[in-house]
């Protein structure tokens, strides 16, 4: 069940009235400005609460006023329009099964074997590479939560699917499904102090029959050598600065044009074997079908691949996201729990402040800024007005446990439908036109495409392969009959039944491409809810205007119940130590079929931000939006400040809708991962900090020195130095300064570096304290064994894993014998 700690945990500075919402008094009486006297606070809202929003929350909050010598310099709200913090909201305590708690809670006789476990389950699963996200580790390292690394091992398998069956009752599922043996598992091998090699496991040698140990060999060969290629060419591109170009032939570098991963591995020449592990695996990564992983541009992809591989170990919080929600939010004056923000408006002549924010309530407040830290389409829908149709908040999700919970029903896309109407499906587009004060945020927000995705947690161990031997850390299946690489020629037409699964095209005439993996099934298998379908048509019929194509191009797809995406389950046992072995609690995402409803523990349904060309340009035209607008509020703070003394919005040259900001994972090039949260809030902070030049915004001098704002601080004045020499260049340098292109030019540098500052942080703040001046330097956990030459890296890769196929070996000859090798091997 969901624990309140969450919401008990702000009792102290945040007041709720009748369960509801909050309301406080309006402070426009107090907003004006006194001539000679220290500037009035600040007002900033901050809509949503997941990582972005309480980020930029605290961060705003640890700011002061006079350069950092006074007084707090902004008073923040934060909304949240469900009944805890929304990063931690789906999450929930396990209840604990063993006797005693049983008989205490009033449950009856509970199980005499098990033992007793007081476990948390993050919901969804929040797992990250420090290589890939430099400044969330700083984030966590700064607020005093600590993390733990995983071994990186998986298993690949396949799943296939027989006729639905003649009656379907709440414990059977409606339809034949069958768990093939894995095609491809791995474990991990400690090569030294400091690093750890994920290889694959082999089968017994069998000499009566040596074909499937050979085929299952030639695989690895197979995979191996496109692994190597790849990892080779995406890590030269990245280190030269071109990542951007990669896949694209010389002639064509520097068009703007984006390979898609589809084009990148077909045109590569990279094997099927290879592409069975690769596409399922960043399809888990970026939680979405096989035909928007395909759409993906490939710089994007790899990149991600050449910063976390091949040494970087997958790191989980180690008391879960609550203590992370819990330790932002201590500073947030105040939080407006079960509140939904309808509107955005201007104020009235004569109120304090620019900008009102209206409430599902009808409740007004006035600020000087509002930071959006929703989905890109719900923050637009917001901008529109449209969301003032629904008076309804949203439950978290569903338990089985809850007493309108239907077996029958579970797992029904509808029933997220019936539960989560925030997002707008059908906007009013003649609501928002060329005059409408948000109609260029909204347009380009509308850029941003999502896919619903749901994320069960149960404790049906059918979802892992038959044999235990084979269940690792993450177990990827797809459906037997996948098209993984989503071939575009394939038809969008309705689609036709072939052995219990709907299949969409004839198949008959495709022509095999190079890469294509089970080309004998070469029909896409597409997803068959009603809303995709109605949401496909919507786009076929689409104008080509401008106002018409708002939202267009945001359609919603699922990768969840379609069986052309990749299943992961995650074994939370194996990084959860409080969750005890007897039971293994699992964590679904995308669940191609339903667990037996007796073994449900929740339900949860999410969009995910995904990225094609369109999605890229969008972010570099919101960033650059936003930084237009924070020249706009400086000039006219900097002329109202030196030729006024009332602070009448009248009297403002800056718009209203230059005051309302955008964070999240969609606003930061990459894929769309919390890395993207925090360096989104982090660059909204410093827009607003640069525009309020009256207020003097600074980080507390008072604030220790492992705070956030202090070890951000060098990287902060080495992007102020970077900005002036894109500004001092821009006329006469031809070199393209988007946010997505300075992103792949810099940003693994800047890993690299800031990984430098906080070693050496770590020493002055050791030495300081008269203790050991040895900190943990251990690459694993920090930023790997990169350096400039990209072969050198390459051989040293090679070298460590020389070592590693020895132990690899060992295992293999023993377990052949029929003994146990595991612990030769980390599985």
């Amino acid at each position: 069940m969901p624990s309140a700690m969450s919401e008990s945990a702000h009792t102290s500075h945040s007041t709720l009235h009748n369960d509801t919402h909050t309301t406080f008094p309006s402070s426009a009486t107090t907003a004006t400005d006194v001539p000679g006297s220290p500037p009035r606070k600040l007002r900033v809202a901050v809509v949503g609460s997941g990582l972005a929003g309480l980020t930029v929350a605290h961060l705003l909050s640890s700011l002061h006023a006079e350069n950092g010598q006074g007084e707090q310099g902004i008073e923040v709200e934060l909304f949240e329009k469900a009944h805890k913090l929304g990063m931690d909201a789906a999450s929930l305590s396990v209840t604990c099964p063993c006797q005693k708690c049983a008989q205490e809670s009033g449950r009856g006789q509970g199980d005499p074997d098990h033992e007793h476990v007081e476990g948390r389950m993050d919901v969804p699963m929040r797992s990250f590479f420090p290589e890939y996200y430099p400044n969330l580790v700083r984030l966590y390292r700064s607020i005093g939560v600590k993390f733990h690394d995983a071994d990186n091992t998986l298993s690949c398998f396949d799943v296939t699917f027989g006729s639905p069956s003649a009656s379907s009752s709440p414990t059977n599922r409606p339809m034949d499904v069958n768990i093939e043996d894995p095609y491809l598992s791995s474990r991990s091998y400690k090569v030294s102090s400091d690093h750890t090699i994920t290889l694959p496991d082999l089968p017994p040698l069998s000499l009566l029959n040596p074909y499937p140990f050979g085929r299952r060999l030639l695989g690895y060969y197979r995979i191996a050598r496109d692994y190597v290629k790849m990892l080779a060419v995406s890590k030269e591109f990245m280190t030269q600065g071109r990542m951007m170009e990669i896949g694209k032939p010389a002639s064509e570098w520097g068009n703007g044009r984006q390979v898609s991963l589809r084009e990148f591995l077909v045109s590569g020449g990279y094997s099927n074997d290879f592409s069975a592990f690769f596409v399922p695996l960043f399809a888990c990564v970026c939680t979405c079908s096989f035909e928007r992983m395909m759409d993906y541009p490939a710089c994007v992809v790899l990149e991600y691949v050449a910063r976390c591989m091949p040494f970087g170990r997958m790191q989980f919080v180690t008391s879960g996201v609550q203590e992370v929600t819990e330790n932002l939010s201590k500073n947030i004056g105040t939080i407006h729990y079960n509140t939904m923000v309808e509107k955005i408006i201007e104020s009235k002549e004569g109120e304090g402040y620019p900008i009102v924010l209206v409430d599902s309530f009808g409740v007004r407040r006035e600020y000087d800024h509002v930071v959006f830290a929703t989905q890109a389409n719900q923050a637009a829908a917001t901008l529109a007005g449209q969301m003032s149709s629904t008076k309804l908040l949203p439950k978290p999700f569903v338990t089985s446990r809850d007493k309108d919970y239907d077996a029958s029903n579970f797992g029904r896309m509808e029933d997220h439908d019936q539960t989560d109407p925030v997002t707008p499906r059908n906007p009013v587009l003649d609501t928002v036109g060329d005059s409408h004060p948000f109609f260029q945020q909204i347009k380009t927000l509308a850029k941003f495409p999502y896919e619903r995705t749901q994320v069960v947690c149960h404790t049906d161990t059918s979802f892992l392969p038959k044999d235990p031997g084979a269940w690792r850390l993450l177990n990827i299946a797809k459906a037997v009959h996948a098209d993984i690489l989503a071939s575009p020629h394939m038809s969008d037409d309705e689609p036709e039944e072939e052995d219990g699964i709907l299949l969409a095209g004839s198949g008959s005439d495709k022509e095999e491409r190079p890469g294509l993996v089970n080309r004998k099934h070469k029909r896409s298998v597409r997803a068959t809810s009603p809303s995709v379908s109605s949401s496909a048509s919507s786009r076929r019929n689409s104008s080509s205007s401008d106002r018409s194509s708002i939202f267009s191009s945001s359609s919603y797809t699922t990768a969840s119940q379609s069986h052309n995406s990749a299943m992961a389950t995650h074994i939370m046992n194996n990084t959860a130590s409080s969750l005890g072995s007897t039971t293994k609690f699992l964590q679904t995402t995308n669940p191609i079929f339903q667990p037996r409803p007796d073994t449900v523990i929740s339900s949860a349904w999410f969009e995910r931000a995904v990225v094609n060309p369109e999605s890229m340009k969008a972010v570099d035209e919101l960033n650059e939006l936003m930084d237009q607008q924070a020249e706009r509020v400086l000039s006219s703070s900097s002329s109202f400040s030196s030729s006024s003394s009332s602070s009448s919005p009248s009297e403002d040259n800056a718009q209203m809708s230059d005051r309302v900001w955008f964070v999240g994972s969609y606003a930061y090039p990459g894929i769309p991962l919390l890395e993207g949260c925090v360096v989104s809030a982090v660059q909204v902070m410093e827009r607003i900090m640069g525009s309020e030049r009256g207020h003097a915004l600074a980080p507390s001098t008072r604030a220790s020195q492992g705070s956030f704002l202090k070890r951000d601080e060098p990287m902060r004045e080495r992007r102020r130095r970077r900005d002036e020499e894109i500004s001092g260049g821009r006329d006469k340098d031809e070199e393209d300064n988007s946010a997505s292109a300075l992103y792949f030019r810099t940003s693994w540098k800047d890993t690299l570096e800031d990984e430098r500052i906080w070693q050496e942080q770590e020493k002055i703040q050791a030495v300081k304290l008269g203790g050991s001046v040895e900190v943990n330097n251990k690459k694993s956990s920090s930023v790997g064994a990169w350096t400039d030459n990209v072969y050198v890296e390459v051989a040293w890769m090679l070298l460590l894993y020389l070592a590693a196929i020895v132990q690899w070996w060992m295992v293999f000859v023993i377990e052949s014998v029929g003994f146990d090798g595991s612990r030769w091997a980390m599985a």
